[in-house]
């Protein structure tokens, strides 16, 4: 009989993961074995959230793909934040990405939790009692598996629902941002348009889903965390130099320039 200690060690793809995100360089494919189930796949990423070691400032929310959603009984992905920066007035911010990888910009809203929902949000009336702050925003996607969209959702949630970083623009007012006009543009080139209440059942549906998840013990919501509620404009690819300009109506305009990833610091 074979001694269990001298066989090889099964392959583990949160030590290849937390390897690429800690050192900023991007991996030749996902490692394996990809997840399988969305249950597999979230615990995934709560090991490699654990082992990158840094609080959780907020949660990401997108969307699965609509061919499979009927399959698995789910709209929508959570992931982790561990990185967020404030934008400062008219100055682009930096939006890290892996040059090898998979990266993408996304205009959002951010949702600030006063506290953790008892019941179902149905509109602005009853979400007041539980945000205390909106303002637009990118979330950062971007992952060091280049092929990462080719195992959605499943690749997509074990790494940290691909988030990397959250960039915090102007507040917004409470009482109309659901439908405000946001429009998207990489360098000069306009590449979406759409209203936060058009995704699925808008920023609402994305705090009760996450609450779900968290009732669920899937993940664990916490007073003061970030809401990234959901794409307005669409996933845009994005590559190193180049950047990314959102307008929020008439008056809000945020941008950011992706950089080059060099590693995950707490």
């Amino acid at each position: 009989m074979s001694d269990p200690s001298s066989l090889p060690a099964a392959p583990d793809p949160v030590a290849a993961l937390l390897e690429a995100r800690l050192t900023g360089r991007a991996l030749p494919a996902f490692p394996d074995p990809v997840p399988a189930t969305l249950t597999d796949a979230y615990a995934i990423q709560r090991r490699l959230s654990a082992a990158l070691g840094a609080p959780v400032l907020g949660w990401k929310v997108g969307r699965i793909p609509p061919a499979r959603v009927d399959r698995l009984g789910a709209e929508r992905i959570a992931g982790p934040v561990l990185r967020m920066a404030v934008l400062d007035g008219d100055a682009p911010g930096e939006a890290a990405v892996f040059a090898d990888g998979a990266a993408a910009i996304e205009a959002e809203v951010m949702l600030r939790l006063r506290a953790v929902p008892e019941a179902p949000v149905t509109g602005v009336d009853d979400g007041a009692a539980w945000i205390d702050e909106i303002r637009a925003g990118f979330e950062v996607a971007s992952s060091p598996a280049p092929d990462v969209h080719a195992h959605a959702p499943y690749g997509i949630v074990a790494d940290i629902g691909i988030n990397n970083g959250l960039l915090l623009g102007p507040t917004l007012d409470m009482g109309d941002f659901t439908d405000i006009a946001v429009e998207t543009r990489i360098d000069d080139n306009m590449v979406g348009v759409g209203r936060p209440i058009d995704i699925l059942d808008g920023p609402w549906g994305s705090l009760n889903f996450l609450v779900e998840l968290h009732r669920r013990d899937i993940i664990e919501l916490a007073a003061g965390q970030w809401i990234s509620a959901g794409a307005i404009t669409g996933v845009h690819p994005i590559a190193v130099g180049e950047t990314a300009t959102a307008r929020f109506g008439p008056s809000v305009q945020i941008s950011c320039l992706a950089v080059a990833e060099t590693g995950f610091k707490k």
